[in-house]
C-alpha cells in the first residue's frame, strides 16, 4: 500500500452535495491529512455558494464550511489526483452513477460508500451492485455507517461510526483520513454485516414508530429493540455476515439512533400509519428508506429459511395485510420458546 499517496497532504473527493455529502466533506476537511476536499454537486447555485460564502445554500445552510471545500459540477474535475472517493447519494442511484462514471475512476482509488440500503433491483447487497456496476471487482472498497445524523456532525456532537472492507489496510486508510476528536472511526473486515445492519434497521425502526405512536410503553419499545437486534443478528449470520457486528454500532447502534431519533424518517412513517395516513400519502411526502428495504428483507429471509417474525410484522403492516391494532396478539400469541434463536435445520 502507496501510504504516502494517502497520507501526503491528500486530496479527497465527495460525491453528492445534500446533507450528507456536505457533512462528509466538513469532516475530512478538519483532518490535517487533508489539503483539499472536492465536493461535487449538480446544482451550479449551491455550488456558488460553498465556494463564494462556504455554506451550502440548499443543505445544512446554517453551517460555516471549511474553506479546504470546493465544490464543482464537473466530475473530472472532482476526480482528478483524488486519493479517495466518498459517494454521499442516495444507494439506488450508486450503481447507475458508477455505471456512467466508472471509467472516470482509477482503479486503484479507494470508493468509500456512506450509501445505506440494499440494491432493490436486483435484490442484493449494495457492494455487489457496485463490483458489477465497475465491471471489477478489485476496486479498493469500504463501507461507512453507523449512527451519524449530517446535522450532528456538522454541529461536532461526537459521533462514532464503522469503516469496513474486505482488506483491513482500506479501512484503516478511511480511518486515519477521517478520524477527529469529533468524529470517530472504528475498523472492520466484515462488509456484510456491516452493509446488512445498515439496511435493515431501516423497516425495524418503522416499527418502533408503530409502538410509539401506538402509545405503548417502554417495556414493549425495550422488548421490541431487544428481539429485533436479535432476528437482525441470526439474518446478518446467514447471509454470510458475522452477528457480532450487529452488536455494534452498524447495527444496535444505528437501530436505536433511527428508531428513536427525532430526525429519523422510518420512525416518522410508523407514527404516522397509527394516527391513519396511508403509507402512499406519507411516501409522497418523504423518502422512507425502510419501506421498499422490508421486502427484501423478506426475500432475504426466505432464501435463508428464516422465520423472523417481526421483520415479517412490519412487512405485513406495510402490505395492509396486518392491522396495527393487532400485531401485539399475532407476536405475542406465536408459541412460546426459548429467548435464544435458532437457525434453521436442514432435513
Amino acid at each position: 500500500l502507496d501510504t504516502d499517496k494517502y497520507f501526503n497532504m491528500a486530496k479527497i473527493a465527495v460525491i453528492g452535495a445534500g446533507a450528507f455529502g456536505t457533512a462528509l466533506s466538513e469532516v475530512a476537511a478538519r483532518s490535517p491529512l487533508v489539503d483539499k476536499v472536492f465536493m461535487y454537486g449538480r446544482c451550479e447555485e449551491d455550488n456558488a455558494g460553498i465556494n463564494s460564502f462556504h455554506r451550502n445554500p440548499s443543505y445544512m445552510s446554517e453551517f460555516e464550511l471549511s474553506p479546504k471545500i470546493v465544490a464543482v459540477s464537473l466530475v473530472e474535475e472532482a476526480l482528478d489526483g483524488a486519493c479517495m472517493c466518498i459517494l454521499a447519494i442516495p444507494a439506488q442511484a450508486v450503481p447507475d452513477w458508477l455505471n456512467e462514471n466508472g471509467s472516470k475512476l482509477k482503479p486503484d482509488m479507494l470508493i468509500c460508500n456512506t450509501a445505506k440500503g440494499l440494491y432493490l433491483r436486483d435484490n442484493c447487497l449494495l457492494s455487489e451492485a457496485v463490483f458489477k456496476a465497475l465491471g471489477r471487482s478489485d476496486q479498493p472498497y469500504v463501507a461507512l455507517s453507523g449512527p451519524s445524523f449530517a446535522s450532528e456532525i456538522l454541529r461536532m456532537h461526537p459521533t462514532a461510526v464503522v469503516v469496513a472492507s474486505k482488506y483491513l489496510y482500506h479501512a484503516v486508510t478511511v480511518q486515519r483520513l477521517l478520524s477527529s476528536p469529533y468524529f470517530r472511526c472504528y475498523t472492520s473486515q466484515d462488509v456484510i454485516g456491516v452493509e446488512l445492519g445498515g439496511a435493515l434497521k431501516n423497516p425495524l425502526a418503522i416499527g418502533a414508530g408503530l409502538i410509539e405512536g401506538s402509545g405503548l410503553g417502554i417495556n414493549t419499545m425495550a422488548a421490541y429493540i431487544t428481539r429485533s437486534s436479535l432476528e437482525l443478528q441470526l439474518l446478518c449470520k446467514a447471509m454470510g455476515g458475522e452477528p457480532e457486528t450487529i452488536s455494534g454500532l452498524a447495527g444496535i447502534g444505528d437501530l436505536i439512533l433511527t428508531a428513536f431519533g427525532d430526525l429519523s424518517r422510518n420512525r416518522a412513517c410508523g407514527i404516522r400509519l397509527t394516527r391513519g395516513e396511508t403509507l402512499a400519502d406519507i411516501t409522497r411526502d418523504i423518502t422512507v428508506e425502510g419501506v421498499p428495504t422490508s421486502s427484501v428483507a423478506i426475500d432475504f429471509a426466505n432464501r435463508c429459511g428464516l422465520e423472523l417474525p417481526i421483520f415479517r410484522a412490519v412487512n405485513d403492516i406495510l402490505l395492509g395485510k396486518l392491522k396495527i391494532e393487532d400485531v401485539h396478539l399475532h407476536l405475542m400469541g406465536r408459541p412460546l420458546g426459548s429467548e435464544k434463536m435458532s437457525p434453521p435445520t436442514n432435513g
